[in-house]
């Protein structure tokens, strides 16, 4: 089995004031191949629907050598290279209209039961991960696992209509989003290579009330994301080179 490949272009509207590509909107092309490959394949989310399951993003990293510019093209391959009973894994390398791989990245997903919110065994799908095993590597370390921020809060959210997508939880592109929100401007505005790490816990629902806690050391941005209960939802590291 070989690598899926897709073709992308930045568009106006996947770019910030730096006329760049965001962190967010690169993010969502890297998920969208994920998903597109996933339903070419026959496990998409219409497939598992069925079953009345669906898949969740667990933990992710990517990494950029530098944002594309506005209007430039690059080719991004996909595949999955491994899976356990709790866990599948693809990656992703994104390669230049010269030929130049200028990015990377991993995913963890899991299944879960949409009437539990509970995960199913991988093994269920095991007839579907057949034949559609790729014998490559993941292309950088795998997400790293993020630990407890303990500074006090620095933004506080409500999840609200625009925040949700079809698993009726917050889209991974809001949870980065508003991080950046969050960091100077000059961040942003300066960022080349980086690489960040997405640790997912728990779900964030509509209503939720989200606090945001956020500690710098190094170069490296760490933040994390509790419910009112004071529950971990989601953790994140920000890695600037």
């Amino acid at each position: 089995m070989e690598k899926s490949v897709f073709k992308y272009k930045v568009e106006p509207q996947f770019v910030d004031f730096t006329a760049r590509v965001s962190v967010s909107s690169i993010c969502d092309m890297i998920l969208h191949a994920a998903g597109e490959d996933a339903h070419k394949r026959g496990f998409g989310i219409d497939a598992l629907a069925g079953n009345n399951y669906g898949w969740v993003l667990s933990r992710m990293c990517v990494e950029l050598d530098y944002l594309p510019e506005e209007y430039s093209e690059f080719t991004l391959y996909t595949w999955i290279s491994d899976y356990n009973r709790l866990s599948s894994t693809r990656n992703f390398t994104l390669v230049n209209a010269k030929g130049e791989e200028f990015g990377r990245a991993v995913s963890q997903w899991c299944m879960i039961d949409y009437a539990t919110r509970m995960p199913v065994d991988m093994n269920t799908m095991a007839k579907a991960h057949e034949g559609n095993m790729v014998d490559a590597p993941s292309p950088c370390e795998r997400p790293r696992r993020i630990g407890v921020v303990t500074s006090d809060p620095v933004t506080e959210h409500r999840v609200v209509y625009s925040d949700i997508d079809f698993n009726r939880h917050m889209n991974t592109m809001r949870y980065i989003d508003i991080i950046f929100d969050t960091l100077p401007i000059e961040i942003p505005e300066r960022l080349s290579a980086f690489r960040l790490d997405m640790n997912f816990m728990k779900e964030a629902r509509y209503g939720d009330y989200l606090t945001l806690m956020a500690q710098e050391q190094d170069n490296v941005y760490q933040f994390a994301y509790r419910n009112e209960a004071g529950e971990a939802l989601c953790r994140m590291a920000l890695e600037v080179k």
